[in-house]
């Protein structure tokens, strides 16, 4: 199962230091009453990661601060120029109590992004030149999707999804300055990567594809305007659609969709207020202000509300992941990125030791 997520763009960024298909027979969906032991996932070296994808065996991924420090130069906007120092972040795999890193492209960084129930990850890796490219990890092993055509004529492309089948999705341009104005969103499905289709009504549109179910829906946006408008898509079936208004709202972002079709969301009522909402085969509920950022086969929603936190949406409650855990735990949750169809949520938390922390909720 994929990781449900926000589509967002994915800023290549290290932290500097303080110098100069689904299973069988699922489970239940944990209930909004349920209680959850936690796990800290640890990390490759630092103490700080960060869990972006899980599937249905709780294997997660995301990417870790490893204990290596590098110097490069610091941004341009510090005069005089100076070197900074940074520990730099890999893609790695959590199963049954072990982190592993699952290294770079022949460079310093990595992420993962999606996991699928064959432990395979999407994600990307930097590479010498400087470019970022979409890399698929099978075991240890990177694939390099952005050294294929068409992928290959750009120096930026990301891997965002990928499903139980194997297909990947994600999206390309011809340099960083790029991502914004002139993307292009694609499928690499058994060794053949191919462009996804467009809208025809919107203007020179920048597109990029974010999750795909096991039935090959993905789910994306456009931008038009020079990145100024945002357009939800939807592919599905070879064509695209646009999704504009859903149960009287003005949608503005997806982020979500499981192996059923249905869809998670948000987007502005009439006087422009945020509300999330749940399309489910064209009956939407208003979820009003919680803003979901993805969920499971059972129809359980993680997300925030307006004013932040993470929390869980199941059977019309909403209830905070901070009040279904122990309360001596020594952790506070601060977002909730992913829920599988066992009602596993993992989630970023702070201790007494870092603001960073990767933990995985197991329900009770």
């Amino acid at each position: 199962m994929t990781r449900l997520r926000r589509v967002h763009l994915v800023p290549l960024a290290v932290l500097a230091l303080a110098v100069g298909l689904p299973a069988a027979a699922a489970a239940p969906a944990a209930a909004a009453t349920t209680t959850y032991t936690i796990t800290d996932l640890g990390s490759l070296g630092s103490g700080r990661s960060e869990p972006t994808g899980i599937n249905a065996s709780g294997q997660v991924t995301g990417h870790s601060l490893t204990s290596t420090i590098i110097t490069e130069p610091c941004p341009t906007h510090y005069n005089p120029r100076r070197t900074c120092s940074s520990h730099p972040k890999h893609a790695f795999v959590y199963s049954n109590g072990t982190m592993t890193d699952l290294g770079t492209l022949n460079d310093v960084y990595s992420q993962g992004n999606s996991i699928n129930v064959s432990r395979e990850v999407a994600g990307y890796a930097s590479k010498p030149g400087p470019s970022i490219e979409a890399a698929l990890w099978t075991g240890t092993t990177a694939v390099d999707l952005g050294a294929l055509a068409p992928l290959s004529s750009g120096s930026w492309s990301i891997a965002n999804g990928i499903n139980d089948s194997g297909q990947v999705t994600g999206y390309w341009a011809t340099s960083e300055g790029q991502i914004n104005t002139a993307a292009h969103p694609w499928l690499y499905s058994n060794g053949t990567m191919t462009i996804l289709p467009v809208p025809s009504g919107l203007t020179a549109p920048s597109c990029q594809a974010g999750e795909i179910n096991n039935s090959g829906q993905i789910i994306g946006s456009c931008n038009t305007n020079n990145g100024g408008t945002n357009h939800p898509v939807l592919w599905q079936n070879g064509t695209v659609t646009v999704l504009g208004t859903l149960g009287g709202l003005q949608v503005t972002d997806l982020t979500g969709i499981n192996n059923s079709g249905q869809i998670v969301g948000w987007g502005t009522t009439s006087t422009g207020a945020a509300h999330g909402f749940l399309d489910s085969n064209g009956t939407v509920t208003d979820l009003g202000a919680f803003l979901p950022n993805g969920l499971n086969d059972n129809g359980v929603i993680i997300g925030t509300e307006l004013n932040g936190g993470a929390f869980i949406y199941s059977g019309g409650t909403v209830q905070d992941l901070n009040n279904l855990i122990p309360a001596n735990s020594g952790y506070t949750i601060t977002s909730a990125n992913g829920i599988n169809d066992n009602g596993q949520i993992i989630v970023q938390a702070s201790d007494a030791t870092t603001s960073q922390a990767a933990v995985l909720l197991t329900p009770n």
